[in-house]
């Protein structure tokens, strides 16, 4: 059995002594890119090339994302590990972890077209301009079947989650591909419950403070730049998002990197521990 609490207490030992490390990498490869993407998509305007620019933008961001987890991962999975050969690794994993995320999305696809189907048959209409559904006009036995089957794939969604919490970890440490989906359900096995609750919890905490941090900072922004200056409000409360995102972000793939560990102790001879990096 993996005890969370061992677990986390092992995520906070390396978060205070590999702090350094990790803090680099989210400057580089979350933080950084993430004000980038929200500073061009602020200015953008609907069809333009400014637009473009914007999706190309957050596509990069959401490929140096990757990158950056899997960085942090390999550092907390390995006290030799620096910051040079986390970045290395992150390159070098990154297609597998591309290929295994790909089947997730491509999966989530295949599960979502019974739902949008029932949508379409209870009368919605979808907007081509937004891409949203017009529920004002559906009704019917297919609507509430479409909420009932959407409810149902949450919990489903939020168990699966939870068995691939050490996917990146896989993919970092035993060089695997797709074939890390099969062996991060094995590593979760008997700690379902307790990653649902942790989970939970950890998104509740980190909704919370993304939502106070923002306000705050947007209330603060709108008094010292005046009401007229919306778009360098929207900019200021963005970055501070990204920074918020980038901690929580840290914080959840070094849990994952440590439950991997605690997962492989449990089932194999112990691996290489940085709670107390050399």
């Amino acid at each position: 059995m993996v005890r969370m609490g061992l677990v986390w207490d092992r995520t906070m030992d390396v978060l205070r002594g590999r702090g350094g490390i990790l803090t680099r990498l989210a400057f580089l490869y979350l933080f950084a890119p993430g004000v980038v993407s929200a500073g061009v998509r602020s200015i953008a305007t609907p069809n333009s090339a400014l637009a473009l620019l914007a999706g190309l933008i957050s596509l990069v961001s959401a490929v140096l994302l990757i990158i950056g987890v899997l960085a942090i991962t390999a550092v907390a999975s390995d006290p030799d590990v620096d910051t040079r050969r986390a970045q290395a690794i992150g390159v070098e994993r990154l297609l597998p972890a591309l290929a295994a995320v790909a089947l997730i999305v491509v999966a989530v696809i295949a599960l979502s077209i019974p739902i949008i189907v029932l949508i379409m048959q209870s009368g919605a209409t979808l907007d081509p301009a937004t891409g949203r559904f017009d529920l004002s006009t559906a009704s019917g036995g297919a609507l509430n079947l479409a909420g009932l089957v959407t409810l149902a794939l949450v919990v489903v969604g939020i168990w699966i989650s939870v068995r691939l919490v050490p996917l990146f970890a896989v993919i970092v440490n035993e060089r695997r591909g797709v074939g890390a989906l099969g062996r991060s359900f094995r590593l979760t096995r008997g700690s379902v419950l307790r990653l649902i609750g942790v989970t939970i919890l950890y998104a509740i905490v980190v909704l919370v403070a993304l939502a106070a941090a923002t306000s705050v900072i947007g209330l603060i922004a709108r008094l010292l730049l005046g009401g007229d200056a919306a778009v360098a409000v929207t900019f200021v409360v963005n970055i501070v998002s990204a920074a918020v995102t980038a901690v929580a972000t840290v914080v959840q793939s070094v849990f994952y990197a440590r439950f991997y560990v605690a997962a492989r102790e449990r089932d194999e001879p112990p691996i290489a521990d940085v709670s107390h990096p050399q």
